[in-house]
């Protein structure tokens, strides 16, 4: 699998990086209480796309998130993301071995002791076991000075909750008598896909907490950061834990973020991609480019191959309809009538008499309609076909999409907000463009916010190398419902953003639909994306 993710991505990651900077994630409300909702996060108008935010990390900004190395601990079965020019060790005795290497350079020296006596102080005895790693700078070129890191431990979660634990660990740094917990959080943000985890901000002056121990250090100002992630299974509490000493800026806070967002659970299924139902060929038969034998042949496929069945269009067709598949990338058309359709063929989205497929989003309440050559799906569970149609949309091998790849991509896209990620739609048989046409849709919390005053919020903060278009317009939607649409031409790959913003009829939420499309096709394409905007409806409400 290729963890860190290859710049040949380019073509749609530097596209869509800053597609929706509205996403951007805000520090933590140490005033939030744990036993409280999880905090609200603001909606942020939209910032300019030309700078880099603080934690992006697409391969095609390059800086101190680019590509960092990666390590795993079989012990507790976690891979962890370390920046450049730092060093991880699991154990003691691994620390130990890295200073012993440095021979007569008395600095160093000096400064493997202190990190040794660091690791030591991390976990009670008895409890050498929960120890998972320790990340901290370190730089051959200049003098070792630098204090700062991070520490792992995993501690069985013996049936706790996030927040019972976040409070046990929270009450044991205030009974030390030397720290000052600032507050609890606990909600989504820091981890991809909407993922909760607990967040403990704390305060130790002349002091520094060494796991459940204190070492008294004179004149120094120490703010800590503890992050709190339940492991897949449910067993397993992982605790990250920053120190800083000195100054605390914006630039510890995005690494400290990267850090968390980034650590992997080897067992973690959804690091697979699903195979997905699938059509198995009883015959020797073409493949076509459209449900009809009036469209062109893409190849032939032979008896009892199986293929994953993106779609079904029982219109006007054989008795057995057209099944649409993955086929090399694109999207192809099989004779109902010389396959054998999938087990749960029932859940298969059918197409209209108009070709478009409509997706249901049961939990947010949403209906969502697509032409039948755009392939949406859900970028936390995509399945194999999904990594074969992004591969080939985005012009690379197969072997560089994996589900990991897709979800870094995805999170830079989103600009660190996974969870408010929805759906990713790819216009697939782009051949002759580097990339295809694509869109994200995005679903916040509206916190009161109204569709006037963010139209009013963007069109302040919004600008790029040709200024924005930001409107309120009505005419896209059923009833004259308003939107807010917001165009502009993204500056690293000439292509056109159109962003459409939408609040939930309860007005709860808003939903944004946004388009990264060739600058020559977005003519041909505005009457697709208006019918896309005009066929969403809203249900259970």
């Amino acid at each position: 699998m290729n963890y860190n993710h290859p710049t040949s991505v380019g073509a749609i990651l530097s596209a869509a990086a800053l597609l929706l900077t509205a996403c951007v994630p805000l520090p933590a409300d140490p005033g939030i209480p744990v036993s409280g909702p999880a905090p609200e996060t603001p909606l942020i108008s939209i910032h300019n796309p030309l700078v880099v935010p603080v934690g992006d990390t697409p391969s095609s900004s390059g800086g101190p998130f680019q590509d960092w190395p990666a390590f795993e601990v079989e012990s507790h079965r976690i891979r962890v993301f370390h920046p450049n020019r730092w060093l991880f060790v699991s154990t003691q005795e691994e620390l130990s071995a890295l200073g012993s290497q440095l021979g007569d350079d008395e600095l160093a020296e000096a400064f493997f002791e202190e990190r040794e006596g660091y690791v030591g102080f991390l976990t009670q005895p008895g409890q050498e076991d929960y120890f998972a790693g320790a990340g901290f700078p370190y730089d051959p070129d200049s003098t070792p000075l630098e204090t700062n890191g991070f520490h792992l431990l995993a501690v069985p979660s013996e049936g706790r909750t996030l927040e019972t634990f976040a409070r046990l660990l929270s009450d044991e740094l205030g009974a030390s008598g030397l720290a000052e917990v600032d507050g609890i959080e606990i909600g989504p943000g820091l981890r991809p896909w909407g993922e909760e985890t607990a967040s403990i901000q704390y305060r130790i002056d002349g002091s520094q907490a060494f796991g459940n121990r204190i070492v008294t250090v004179p004149d120094a100002n120490v703010t800590g950061w503890r992050v709190i992630m339940l492991s897949p299974d449910g067993g397993t509490f992982l605790t990250v834990t920053y120190d800083v000493w000195g100054e605390y800026s914006e630039w510890v806070e995005g690494l400290l973020r990267e850090v968390v967002r980034r650590v992997q659970w080897l067992d973690d299924p959804s690091h697979l991609p699903r195979s997905g139902p699938q059509v198995t060929l009883e015959h020797l038969m073409n493949v076509r480019g459209g449900p009809g034998t009036d469209y062109p042949i893409l190849g032939k496929a032979g008896e009892g191959e199986q293929f994953a069945a993106i779609s079904r269009n029982a219109v006007g067709g054989p008795a057995g309809g057209w099944w649409q598949i993955e086929y090399r990338g694109q999207l192809g058309w099989l004779h109902g009538d010389y396959v054998s359709p999938p087990a749960g063929a029932e859940d298969v989205p059918q197409a209209d008499e108009s070709g478009w497929l409509t997706y249901e989003d049961v939990a947010r309440g949403l209906s969502l309609s697509l032409p039948s050559e755009w392939r949406y799906f859900d970028p936390a569970q995509p399945t194999a076909a999904d990594l074969a149609l992004l591969s080939a949309a985005n012009k690379v091998s197969e072997e560089q999409f994996d589900v990991l790849g897709l979800g870094d991509v995805v999170s830079a896209m989103s600009l660190r907000r996974d969870d408010a990620v929805i759906g990713l739609g790819l216009q697939t048989g782009q051949e002759e463009s580097e990339a295809s046409n694509f869109m994200l849709v995005f679903s916040f919390a509206a916190n009161g916010q109204t569709l006037e005053g963010y139209a009013q919020a963007a069109s302040e903060q919004t600008y790029s190398i040709e200024p924005a278009v930001v409107e309120l317009v009505q005419g896209m939607r059923p009833s004259d419902e308003e939107v807010v649409s917001i165009q502009y031409g993204e500056y690293a790959t000439k292509n056109v953003v159109w962003q459409i913003w939408l609040l939930s009829p309860d007005g709860d939420r808003l939903v944004a639909l946004g388009f990264n499309t060739h600058r020559d096709q977005i003519e041909e394409l505005e009457p697709v994306i208006t019918e896309v905007v005009q066929r969403l409806h809203w249900t259970g409400q």
